[in-house]
């Protein structure tokens, strides 16, 4: 499968991309990578921009400024359906998710439409302290009731998909450009396919830079979760597999 790493540096990741450019070639040697840039201010891009100049598996997309996540992951989908790729795998930029696993997605990828790392099945972790873990939990919970996903893990970024499932997916529907865009392209995914599935992670805290989610993305989070209450109570979406 012609496989392609999308990350989105949205906010100062210098300090992070290079290793992981590394790491992922690494574990996937031979794979593309895609980095997309939200003019970061520390420099993040003309790092990249460097690293590509010499590594013809390295594409970065620059945009003018901060855009948010949904928006990034939005734009590498399409990306990845209009050149030509078989997979995208999206993961953080700051090694809160691990790049030895990523072998163990692409095994799972064969079978599957959608894969997820998760913190919340048997043998995943979080390296959040008591208080983020209460929220990050009560988060999930929440979304797998109001928004009728039957996975453990809706929240977190580490994710691969199919192009052939992205290609049916409504994505010019999609209204979240934050955080809740996770939720929202979930709420899609598993209701055009049945081919998915889970696998344990441990969810690190970020080793450098700083965390993006305020209570403003928390807030969006939680207007998303009720708009798609809305639509499941109103009948608009159905199961499409």
């Amino acid at each position: 499968m012609k496989t392609i790493v999308g990350i989105a540096t949205y906010y100062n990741e210098a300090l992070n991309i290079e290793r992981l450019i590394a790491a992922i070639h690494c574990h996937l040697p031979g794979r593309h990578i895609l980095v997309l840039d939200d003019n970061s201010p520390d420099g993040t891009a003309r790092l990249v921009e460097e690293l590509a100049a010499t590594d013809g598996l390295l594409t970065l997309i620059k945009r003018p400024g901060k855009m948010g996540l949904g928006s990034a992951t939005l734009a590498m989908m399409r990306y990845a359906i209009e050149n030509g790729f078989d997979v995208l795998i999206v993961m953080d930029a700051d090694f809160s998710h691990d790049p030895q696993d990523l072998p163990l997605m692409i095994e799972l990828m064969e079978q599957n439409d959608f894969v997820t790392g998760s913190r919340y099945v048997e043998g995943g972790k979080c390296g959040y302290g008591f208080y983020r873990r209460a929220i990050s939990k009560t988060a999930n919970w929440g979304t797998r009731r109001l928004a009728g996903i039957p996975l453990g893990e809706c929240t977190t970024a580490f994710r691969g998909f199919k192009t052939s499932l992205l290609k049916r997916l409504p994505l010019a529907q999609i209204k979240s450009t934050g955080y809740s865009f996770q939720v929202e392209v979930l709420y899609h995914i598993v209701r055009h396919t049945d081919k998915t599935a889970e696998f344990p992670i441990f969810f690190a805290d970020r080793a450098y830079g700083e965390s993006k989610i305020n209570k403003k993305e928390m807030m969006m989070s939680a207007l998303t979760l009720l708009r798609l209450l809305k639509r499941r109570i109103m009948r608009e979406d159905r199961f499409q597999f």
